[in-house]
Parts: C-alpha cells; structure tokens; sequence
C-alpha cells in the first residue's frame, strides 16, 4: 500500500508538472509528501524483528527493545503482542494469520473427485505437505528457544544468573518526528501563503 501510495504521489506530481501546470504542482506537493510520510510511518516503517537476546517492536513513531528476561506472555492472534515488565506492547506491523486458502486448501484441486482416506476417528488423511511456517511460528518459536535455552522470564518461570536486570527501553524515532514537523509547517504554510 505504502509503495502505490508513493508511487501516485510522485505521478500526479509528474503529470501536473508534464501538464504546465507548476502553481497546481507546487499546491499540491506539501499534501503530497505529507501522505507519503503519514504512510511511511504508519505502513511501511512498523516491523517486529526477533534476535537471540529479545524482540525489537517498531511502530509508527516509536521503538521498543523487549528482551526476551522481560517477555512474559507472547500472543500471536490477527496482531502480535507482547507483555513484558507488566505492559502490553502490540506490533502493528508483524504477520498475520494466514488466510483460508493459504492453509492448506491450495494443494486440493478437485474435493469432489479426489478420495480422502478415513480413520476410525473419522480423520482425513492428506497426503504429505511440506511443513509452512509463517512469520508468526517464528516469532514465538524465538521466544520458546530462548526459554528453552535458560533464559528467565519476569514470571520466575527459570532460573539464570544475570548481571543486572533487564528493562524495556523505549525511544522516539526524531529524525521521523522532526520530517513530520517540516512536512507539517510545509502545509501551514502553503495555505496562508
């Protein structure tokens, strides 16, 4: 969405520019870039990166940096959150669900005329699918390796000598936040001038 959103952008910038129509280009490119920025920030930026020492939650305007000493819960449902150090963190860029046909259904081309075999449970069986593991199954499978590996959660679960606790650390992206300013200065004054 955010590259057809940037890509309209820098297109209607073209064609007004392309049409001689410079006084209606330099209208219209602070709403532009304002969009664009609106949209890098709220689509293209948001990101949940797992590595072996916690999660970092990337969303809009501000970061996280979650050890995995801290997680206490990981739910991963149609938005991936994590609770740690009492708090709940939700990513709003980390992978979805999987939708009905990626879960299995593109493998069978005809249900009506391919045979199922039936065990005594009333089971179907398929035959053999190459195992999918999505974006989710990685995101908790990195926190199970880390517990598993002797990491302690903030529950108390497991037991490990640390040197000083850790803390999620929250910053705010300024670059990000000084370019929304500029951009948004940019508008004001195009309309009053």
């Amino acid at each position: 969405m955010a590259a057809a959103v940037w890509a309209a952008a820098a297109g209607t910038l073209w064609w007004l520019m392309a049409g001689g129509e410079t006084r209606a280009a330099m209208d219209a490119a602070p709403w532009l870039v304002l969009v664009s920025w609106l949209v890098y920030v709220a689509q293209w930026r948001p990101c949940l990166r797992a590595d072996g020492g916690g999660f970092t939650l990337i969303n809009g305007l501000r970061d996280h940096r979650i050890p995995f000493e801290t997680v206490q819960d990981v739910e991963v449902r149609y938005a991936v959150t994590v609770r740690a150090a009492g708090k709940k963190y939700v990513s709003w860029g980390a992978p979805t669900p999987p939708g009905s046909f990626e879960s299995g259904f593109e493998h069978v081309s005809d249900l009506k005329s391919r045979p199922h075999s039936i065990s005594p449970s009333n089971e179907r069986f398929r035959p053999a699918q190459p195992a999918v593991t999505t974006g989710r199954d990685e995101i908790a499978q990195a926190w199970q390796d880390a517990r598993a590996a002797g990491l302690r959660s903030s529950d108390g679960t497991e037991t490990t000598t640390t040197v000083a606790p850790a803390t999620v650390s929250t910053t705010w992206n300024r670059p990000m936040i000084a370019l929304g300013v500029v951009v948004l200065l940019w508008v004001i004054a195009a309309q009053l001038f």
